[in-house]
């Protein structure tokens, strides 16, 4: 897994579910006009961050140069 990208996934996850949260309030409790093309947005990309975020935890870590025989094909 790579930190970096792991953390990224992360965040976009987080940020997806809190703007699908936000979705939710102004539909029902806010009252302001949410359509239902807005909320299926906001769930499948709040759906691709899930994925993104599985996909980068399962992912073999990298090793360098350094730690690998480079006399031995993988």
């Amino acid at each position: 897994m790579n930190k970096k990208t792991f953390a990224l996934a992360c965040i976009f996850f987080c940020a997806t579910i809190a703007w699908l949260g936000f979705t939710l309030y102004w539909k029902f409790y806010a009252g302001h006009p949410v359509s239902g093309f807005d909320l299926i947005v906001a769930l499948l990309c709040v759906l691709a961050g899930g994925a993104m975020v599985v996909h980068e935890f399962h992912k073999k870590k990298r090793r360098h140069l350094h730690e690998v025989n480079r006399n031995q094909i993988p």
